[in-house]
């Protein structure tokens, strides 16, 4: 096959079942784009679309000549489930794209795989049953996640690869699509694949799923050790547990040739993270307590993460500061669009947050929002908050946003001329992703993650689950696993 045909296609969303609604609007405002838009966003220098894509075209680009048959991807912020109308017409285009495109050699799904809908738990199962019904069984199928997505059985029965992430901070998106451009480049030489899938009931918060050290980076670093001997890929999935469905809980999955022992390197993995599952449980530093550590420190303002949710508005830490009289921090980014535009050609302002807070601010900087992410996660993709403002309030520097982001690249103080390495203290509405953007500032041990109150706080006894699949651990102290394994062989 000189020339196959791929088709390229996305749906990213990660899910909290207790934030608003994610709507068309949230999409359209984030990412949009359609048929061969696509690919000439992703051979952008500066690329706007999830990193997966770009990273795709430019393996398959690197391993000979092929026609990409670009579809739909879109991309919203985390936020609540999407509206189901919105999901149905974004399948239905695909849909029919996929009819109008001809005959198909294979296919790729850039997916974050946390998504929920209004109308169900698994719109990413039936997502990847959309694809393998339009394309048939004999078409490869591989698809890129989250470490943070909630398998389903659906998905992994549906494609001819599931690769995740394997970092977190989210360093590695561009390289995962590497190796699953490798692998669908194998599927089209004749490979045919096998499958492995284990879902374990442990359902941890997302700060005990980093991986520089702690229980998750042992558990990557151990499925790694197992690629060989027929074994192609191990994925490890930490999981999103605040989109509370059936289908949380960590999960291995573990693609091979067809002579793979892909069952029992499932079991062995999952059997060695059940019995560590112990340290999955996260202590958090009290606001008191950070308050009087000494030296310069980064602080995780963990229960409000726009990156998982959060509304990014809250202001119990910030009241807290402010009564306290701290000097010298500097605080972003919260979402507060009337704040951003009041500040608009003004030297002073009132602020009055959304959450009942309210402080007389000098406005020392305003911007459009357009930038170029310079660390992290976002480095080298352009990004935009609307319009901008920072202020200062006491002792505390501010920034304000028209768009909900997480803090995760230095980028959103520095565009204000804000100096990160004069701040005694930095805090940033992130849940572990600004670990990626700041380091050079702040080594892990001057890194903070304080108890807040919010949509995404850790302390998950604060929030009402309703489809978590119970018991689980940590909620279930007494939870018990029963071993089980799903294979499944070429789609």
């Amino acid at each position: 096959m000189t020339r196959p045909r791929v088709a390229v296609l996305g749906f990213h969303l990660e899910s909290n079942a207790f934030a608003p609604v994610s709507e068309e609007r949230h999409f359209r405002s984030l990412c949009y784009a359609q048929g061969e838009d696509i690919s000439r966003e992703a051979r952008r220098e500066v690329c706007a679309l999830p990193a997966e894509i770009p990273g795709f075209y430019r393996e398959m680009d690197r391993l000979g000549a092929w026609t990409p048959v670009p579809l739909v991807v879109t991309a919203a912020e985390p936020g609540g489930p999407v509206d189901e109308a919105f999901f149905q017409a974004t399948l239905a285009e695909m849909r029919k794209r996929l009819a109008a495109a001809g005959p198909l050699d294979a296919v790729y799904i850039s997916n974050h795989g946390g998504m929920t809908s209004t109308g169900g738990p698994d719109p990413d199962g039936e997502l990847y049953a959309m694809v393998r019904t339009a394309v048939g069984r004999k078409i490869p199928v591989v698809a890129t996640v989250d470490l943070h997505a909630n398998i389903s059985e659906r998905m992994v029965a549906n494609v001819d690869a599931l690769v995740s992430y394997r970092t977190n901070p989210h360093m590695d998106q561009a390289e995962r699509a590497e190796d699953a451009a490798r692998l669908l480049r194998e599927f089209l030489g004749g490979r045919k694949s096998t499958r492995a899938f284990v879902r374990l009931p442990l359902t941890p918060a997302s700060v005990t799923l980093l991986t520089r050290e702690g229980p998750y980076a042992d558990a990557i670093a151990y499925g790694q050790t197992k690629v060989g001997n027929g074994v192609l890929d191990v994925s490890i999935v930490g999981g999103f547990v605040f989109s509370d469905t059936p289908k949380n809980g960590v999960a291995i999955v573990v693609n091979g040739k067809a002579s793979a022992d892909v069952r029992g390197v499932a079991l062995d993995i999952a059997g060695r993270i059940w019995n560590d599952r112990r340290r999955f449980v996260k202590r958090l530093t009290s606001i008191e307590d950070a308050m009087r550590v000494p030296g310069k420190t980064i602080w995780s303002d963990a229960g409000d993460n726009p990156g998982g949710g959060g509304t990014g508005k809250t202001t119990t830490l910030l009241k807290h500061l402010y009564a306290a009289n701290a000097q010298g921090v500097l605080y972003g980014v919260f979402f507060e669009p009337e704040i951003a535009a009041a500040a608009q050609g003004a030297s002073e302002i009132t602020a009055r947050f959304t959450e009942g807070f309210a402080a007389p601010a000098k406005v020392l900087k305003t911007t459009d929002g357009k930038c170029v992410g310079r660390r992290g996660i976002w480095a080298g993709r352009a990004l935009e908050l609307g319009p901008t403002c920072a202020l200062q309030i006491g002792g505390i520097t501010v920034v304000c946003a028209s768009k909900r982001k997480q803090c995760a690249d230095p980028v959103f103080f520095e565009m204000h001329g804000l100096d990160i390495r004069a701040a005694r203290t930095v805090v940033v509405k992130s849940r572990g992703h600004f670990r990626g953007g700041f380091d050079e500032f702040f080594p892990p041990e001057r890194v903070i993650e304080v108890d807040t109150p919010g949509l995404t706080s850790p302390v998950l006894e604060r929030l009402d689950f309703k489809g978590l699949p119970r018991p689980v651990f940590p909620l279930d102290a007494d939870a018990k696993w029963t071993p089980k394994v799903e294979v499944y062989g070429p789609p």
